[in-house]
């Protein structure tokens, strides 16, 4: 079976059968996470087999916490009872995490690639993106959004690109695509208020939202060129992927455009 066969199997779960799979999983019985959750014996059976149309809140979070439920199989498995769940900044743990399981599958990328939060901050990148971008140099590197950079012409970054009117709308065509998602958190309103006391990210913000996004928004349809540090100019499209586990996370990644940036990725 193919993953998008599989992604519809767990759509087509009730909630109890989905606390069933992740307790299966997970490799522990009924008793067991009943005992670590505080519940009452013969509840989660009870719960697993619909017997308990709408558990409470607290007691799904207890139940959850017990497996050591993922952040989008909790989010699901609330989804399923109804409950809306806040979507939260990565903490410390989480971003050690993405940063982890980002290492492997960045390095194996031959192009520059770097792996972003919520937040667009940098979380992990590969060799091709650190000799690019000279990224000790970004102040993202720092715990900062990484936008912030891209639309400051002072910045290493800003200096990079050729095109800025093609570059940053597209970036930020992007960024506005992908922050739908987020739009009804307090901390994404607060990312977008800051960013914009740039007058240079208002001017492209203003710009774009007057637009409709186009299908594919997390890629870029046009070349983006940037000036690389040997002053060649290289041209690359962008793509935006979502982690799998976790889509508060996503890897960026630069393709080579036309021959001559292919060839120098070729050579490094």
């Amino acid at each position: 079976m193919g993953q998008r066969g599989l992604e519809n199997d767990v759509e087509r779960l009730s909630g109890g059968q989905r606390l069933r799979q992740l307790r299966v999983d997970a490799g522990r019985t009924q008793l067991w996470v009943e005992l670590e959750a505080g519940l009452g014996t013969g509840y989660l059976q009870r719960l697993e087999s619909g017997r308990v149309a709408q558990p409470g809140r607290d007691t799904l979070a207890r139940i959850l916490d017990a497996l050591s439920a993922t952040y989008n199989e909790r989010r699901l498995v609330m989804r399923r009872f109804g409950y809306r769940t806040p979507i939260n900044p990565p903490n410390a743990d989480e971003m050690a995490w993405a940063r982890a399981l980002a290492a492997g599958q960045l390095d194996e990328f031959p192009f520059p690639a770097y792996a972003l939060d919520c937040l667009h901050r940098l979380v992990a990148w590969n060799a091709a993106a650190q000799s690019l971008l000279a990224l000790e140099k970004v102040d993202a590197a720092e715990n900062r959004s990484m936008l912030e950079p891209w639309f400051d012409e002072r910045s290493h970054l800003g200096r990079m690109i050729v095109d800025p009117d093609g570059f940053l709308t597209a970036l930020l065509t992007a960024f506005q695509y992908e922050e739908r998602r987020f739009r009804e958190e307090r901390w994404s309103r607060e990312l977008v208020e800051s960013l914009r006391r740039s007058a240079r990210f208002e001017h492209y913000w203003q710009r774009v939202a007057t637009e409709p996004p186009p299908l594919g928004a997390a890629r870029a349809l046009l070349p983006l060129q940037l000036r690389s540090a040997g002053a060649d100019i290289l041209s690359f499209r962008l793509a935006s992927e979502p982690f799998l586990d976790d889509d508060r996370f996503r890897v960026v990644y630069y393709f080579p455009a036309d021959s001559v940036t292919m060839a120098t990725f070729e050579r490094s």
